[in-house]
């Protein structure tokens, strides 16, 4: 499947559509873990107090679960973001496992003199993030091309063509503010591009 040729990643109707999928899922998730406390309440309240001990476990995993949801929740308008930024670009290859079990997207340095330059953008090392489509279908070997809005020494969006699963990735130093932001090998224009899609830039 070919990429869209729009300026931006969002000027194009499919990827508008698989946004708002996104948000919708997302959004559905978090309000599920939400509806989950309320479930875990009632089963309290409604069997011998021994029960704790089989209850409280699953009250911590509760709250691990609604915390990463509240972060996927809330990077939505950061995904709509870059892909107003930045155009689609097909990338066959570029997912693979890393030896840490995570997932590593390999991309070419947009800036650098010698084109087999890469680098490298992760995903993958939070607790439970093997039972994710991005691991799964990486390590089962069923996702080889895809679609790329962003720069990889910043951060970008990832999907399957089409556009579909879209999912943001990032630098550390692009999103953490305890780290410093890249400062070398990125032109003016490059560094305002990456700072509109909400990048730290040095």
């Amino acid at each position: 499947m070919d990429v869209p040729l729009t300026q931006t990643a969002y000027d194009d109707a499919a990827t508008r559509r698989a946004w708002r999928r996104t948000a919708s899922f997302r959004l559905c998730a978090f309000l599920l873990s939400l509806a989950s406390f309320v479930a875990w309440l009632y089963a309290v309240l409604l069997t011998p107090v021994w029960t704790l001990w089989v209850l409280m476990p699953a009250l911590l995993v509760l709250i691990y679960v609604a915390m990463l949801n509240t972060a996927r929740v809330s990077g939505v308008l950061s995904l709509r973001r870059i892909l107003r930024v930045y155009p689609w670009q097909s990338v066959p290859g570029a997912a693979s496992i890393a030896k840490n079990g995570t997932t590593r997207f390999s991309f070419t340095d947009p800036e650098h003199p010698d084109p087999d330059k890469r680098v490298s953008l992760g995903y993958g090392s939070f607790l439970g993030s093997g039972y994710t489509f991005w691991i799964r279908k990486v390590r089962s070997g069923d996702v080889d091309e895809v679609w790329f809005a962003g720069d990889p020494r910043f951060l970008g969006v990832v999907a399957v063509p089409g556009p579909r699963r879209l999912m943001g990735v990032a630098q550390r130093e692009a999103v953490d503010c305890r780290t410093s932001a890249r400062k070398r090998g990125v032109s003016p224009e490059a560094r305002e591009r990456a700072k509109a899609a909400g990048a730290r830039v040095g």
